[in-house]
């Protein structure tokens, strides 16, 4: 299973590899992960500004502009279209967020279509963003319903990375899960969501779960902050939750 991996922001993806790295390991699978690097070059998170050698990046960034949501997207589905194609993905935090967005964007104007994974696996996942006021066109033709879209949003109030504040002119949107599933755009392919209950941004590891479909999501909690856990237990713990949404990627018709 190929999968598509995205890193969080204001690191990159040698960042992502080495957090994976154990997970990967107790896997003990064929897998074959692709780590991407993201699009904005920023400063570092200040978690690991001292310990990874850069460049960072993120893959957008309401300080930097709406635009930089969309022409996210544009590239991440340039790599799926170039590089792929992919079984399935992974995202850590703001990476997971870029990936669900897409999937929600693509069953919208694809109801019929084929999905663009088999899996997703989420991991301290932010929730999808939807920018409905931008100041600054996109550099690509990337076309997001935003009209469609946006009564199934409420204005986003961060937390925001230091320094990545939104512009007061332009209006960032976050996805509510209950609207969501109303206007039948669950995420419905299989998903694994892990997630720290000391993590700050708990709330939006939670609403990105609720916006995938419950019959196909399973779920651990690691009860750590916003973090990937190297504790050998955790780390089972977290490999046998994947595990579990591998076997209902496979199994699902």
């Amino acid at each position: 299973m190929k999968f598509l991996c995205l890193h969080g922001a204001g690191t990159n993806s040698h960042v992502l590899e080495i957090q994976f790295g154990p997970i990967r390991e107790a896997l003990s699978s064929n897998g074959q992960f692709e780590f991407y690097d993201a699009f904005c070059e920023v400063e570092p998170v200040e978690e690991i500004r001292n310990i990874f050698a850069g460049p960072f990046f993120t893959w957008y960034s309401p300080g930097l502009g709406g635009h930089t949501l969309e022409e996210a997207k544009a590239e991440l589905l340039d790599i799926i279209e170039t590089e792929g194609p992919f079984d399935a993905c992974l995202g850590f935090s703001q990476g997971a967020a870029l990936l669900a967005a897409v999937m929600i964007d693509h069953q919208k104007n694809n109801p019929f279509g084929p999905n663009l994974f088999k899996l997703a696996v989420f991991i301290c996942g932010g929730a999808p963003l939807l920018v409905t006021k931008s100041l600054q066109e996109p550099d690509f033709l990337y076309s997001p319903p935003v009209a469609s879209m946006a009564a199934l949003t409420e204005p986003w109030m961060g937390p925001y990375v230091p320094g990545h504040e939104p512009h007061p002119d332009e209006s960032w949107n976050i996805f509510l899960a209950e609207k969501v599933r109303e206007a039948g755009l669950t995420i419905r392919i299989p998903t694994a969501h892990i997630y720290g209950s000391k993590d700050n941004t708990l709330k939006e590891s939670l609403r990105l779960r609720d916006i995938c479909d419950p019959r196909r999501r399973v779920e651990f909690d690691h009860g750590r902050g916003h973090e990937v856990p190297r504790a050998p237990h955790l780390v089972q713990q977290m490999a046998a939750t994947i595990r579990r949404a591998i076997d209902n990627a496979l199994t699902a018709h």
